[in-house]
């Protein structure tokens, strides 16, 4: 099976298939290892192959995103059938790491400083792609990925099913405004829940609401922001009209009925940062989208927070060489860190003491034992053998033994 590029020409051979989504099929391309073919299982509209050429012309693309490259058809029927797209591997799928269980499974940290990263990364994402005037539109876990490098740690985000991207291009006619058409109930911004999904406009700032949800989930276990407990015998709205309504039951103040409550959530929601917990509140309670912060906000607030939990720099070494182990002797020392600048201190001293201090190498003479020679004598070879006698100082010997007579 292959397909022909409408731009280039090029013959694409499909490989095995990788992956498999309601909207198409993502295979590897025979001989190419850096694209990836996503056929639709559904004809595409004159309207979808106008869209899929205007994000591929896109001269500025914003980094780590599956923008499609090229629109191919099927010789079979001439019809468009899908596009290519950048393959990113290694990668692991963002909603398999939003509770403990998943990160365990993908042996991955589960710390409270790695969770704060991975919210920076996926800010980072959303930040790339606003910054060309861009917007994801359909947010969902299911459209980001966690690139891994060749020690296995996660370094960046990547985004995938950018064909769901709204686009809107100047022209010489004015804007031209390509809808994204699809979205996600639980991540979907209360503006946009009783809207038209294949018509309605979406804003960075509905974007924001998106990843307000995501790194609420990522911060609390898997826990969506606007899960409540109720008695039994209450009948609870889905989960968007409570969007809808705005009733994110954490907030002082919200329009909650009376029966119902927030649920636990570990860790506590008195761990997060004055600041953090702030734009939460403004992301999910405020009537005006206008009042979330943008991406680029999310990602320095979550940027600062990440530096005060890493690391000092012995333990970030330690991290390249096996990055869980790194973090939970990291979490170990958090406890104590406020006592690791008077440790190295009185460190320092009794060493400073040590090197400062004159040692007499010779050890003193015990009290009890012999006066010792005041001369040396070389050492004999032989124990028998009888000393020379100074004749300077003895010119006669003392004593000379008898000599034996001869008969």
């Amino acid at each position: 099976m292959y397909y022909l590029g409408t731009t280039t020409g090029k013959i694409y051979r499909a490989g095995p298939e990788l992956a498999r989504a309601g909207e198409g099929v993502v295979y590897t391309v025979d001989g190419d290892k850096s694209i990836l073919l996503k056929i639709l299982t559904r004809p595409l509209t004159p309207r979808e192959v106008q869209k899929l050429h205007a994000l591929s012309a896109l001269k500025a693309k914003p980094e780590h995103a599956a923008i499609p490259l090229e629109v191919v058809i099927d010789p079979s029927t001439q019809t468009p059938a899908g596009f290519t797209q950048p393959f990113f591997a290694p990668t692991i799928s963002f909603s398999r790491v939003l509770d403990s269980h998943g990160r365990s499974a993908q042996k991955l940290p589960d710390d409270l400083a790695f969770r704060v990263r991975l919210c920076r990364m996926l800010a980072e994402a959303f930040a790339r792609v606003h910054a060309v005037q861009l917007v994801v539109g359909d947010v969902s876990d299911g459209n980001f990925l966690l690139g891994r490098d060749w020690l296995g740690r996660v370094r960046v985000v990547h985004v995938i099913d950018c064909n769901s991207f709204q686009v809107t291009l100047r022209t010489n006619r004015g804007n031209e405004f390509f809808p994204s058409g699809v979205a996600t109930e639980e991540y979907a911004a209360p503006e946009v829940q009783p809207t038209d999904w294949a018509t309605s406009p979406r804003t960075a700032y509905s974007d924001s609401f998106g990843f307000a949800v995501l790194a609420w989930k990522v911060l609390f276990g898997g826990s969506h922001p606007f899960a409540v407990v109720t008695p039994r015998s209450v009948d609870v709205p889905p989960i968007g009209e409570r969007i809808e309504r705005r009733l994110f039951p954490f907030c002082p103040g919200s329009p909650l009925p009376a029966n119902w409550k927030a649920p636990a959530i570990r860790p506590s929601l008195a761990v997060l940062p004055v600041e953090i917990r702030e734009l939460f509140f403004r992301a999910f309670s405020s009537a005006d989208p206008r009042d979330r912060a943008t991406a680029t906000e999310w990602r320095e607030v979550f940027r600062a927070w990440e530096l005060a939990l890493t690391p000092s720099l012995p333990f970030r070494v330690l991290g390249a060489w096996n990055g869980s182990v790194a973090d939970r002797v990291a979490e170990a020392l958090s406890t104590v860190k406020p006592y690791l600048g008077r440790a190295l201190g009185f460190t320092a001293l009794v060493l400073l003491a040590v090197l400062t201090t004159r040692f007499d190498p010779a050890p003193a003479p015990a009290s009890n034992s012999p006066p010792q020679r005041l001369h040396t004598d070389p050492p004999r070879t032989k124990p028998n053998r009888p000393r020379a006698v100074d004749r300077e100082l003895f010119p006669e010997p003392i004593w000379q033994p008898p000599q034996p007579e001869k008969e």
